[in-house]
């Protein structure tokens, strides 16, 4: 019978997924800064898979410490595709939509009802459909983003893709800006463990195994993106 992997292996190819996502985010970054913003999307889209990596591996994880027995080919088959990855690691949905827009006045008309009024309720009603529906679509999306910011290749109407001229200055910062901060979120609520740390009080188990290991990656620290004007 194959060998059944430990809750320690888990947990350290978890964190050495959230490692190299902070890598590929640093890299991204610098890219990104230095106005080669295709180069940054693709390699934040690859970040964002080791993001959804480090949930899948700690997700396993728990499930070994439950009594389950897991391989290494199973691990790998729940790792394999890039689409599932993509949908782990979406940690957070932004929506930005023109203000005249129908979603931009639906934010509007949120922010300025009553909290539980009549015309609160149904702007949010709207806006939580709207997101859940694009919840759906994110994963996907993201992967084919990835994938348009790397290759040349043939589209319709006789035109190629062409991602150092496609790809802008905004849509790059957007995204990376998105993956950094899911990123962050990883890195200072799940990882961190200084003193009373967040991770202590949401998950003492994952707190305790990682104080546990004293030779433990240190993370990169999130770096984002110059904001416009700065």
């Amino acid at each position: 019978m194959p060998e059944s992997v430990t809750p320690q292996y888990l947990l350290e190819g978890a964190v050495y997924a959230l490692e190299q996502c902070g890598l590929l985010l640093r890299d991204g970054t610098l890219l990104h800064r230095n106005g080669s913003y295709a180069n940054a999307v693709a390699l934040t889209a690859f970040a964002r898979e080791e993001l959804g990596r480090w949930k899948i591996l700690l997700k396993l994880r728990s499930e070994v410490l439950g009594g389950k027995s897991l391989t290494l080919k199973e691990i790998k088959a729940r790792c394999d595709d890039h689409v599932t990855k993509q949908k782990a690691g979406m940690l957070s949905l932004t929506m930005r939509p023109a203000m005249d827009s129908g979603v931009g006045r639906l934010m509007q008309a949120r922010t300025k009802f009553l909290v539980g009024s009549k015309e609160w309720r149904e702007a949010n009603e709207q806006l939580e459909k709207i997101s859940h529906e694009k919840r759906k679509r994110v994963p996907d999306e993201r992967h084919r983003q990835r994938m348009s910011a790397l290759y040349v290749e043939p589209q319709s109407g006789g035109s190629w893709n062409q991602p150092a001229r496609r790809i802008i200055e905004e849509f790059s910062q957007d995204f990376v800006n998105d993956a950094v901060n899911d990123y962050s979120l990883q890195y200072y609520q799940r990882y961190i463990t200084g003193e009373d740390p967040i991770l202590k009080h949401l998950d003492p188990d994952l707190f305790n195994a990682l104080e546990q290991w004293s030779d433990r990656p240190e993370l990169p620290p999130p770096d984002w993106p110059h904001l416009p004007g700065s």
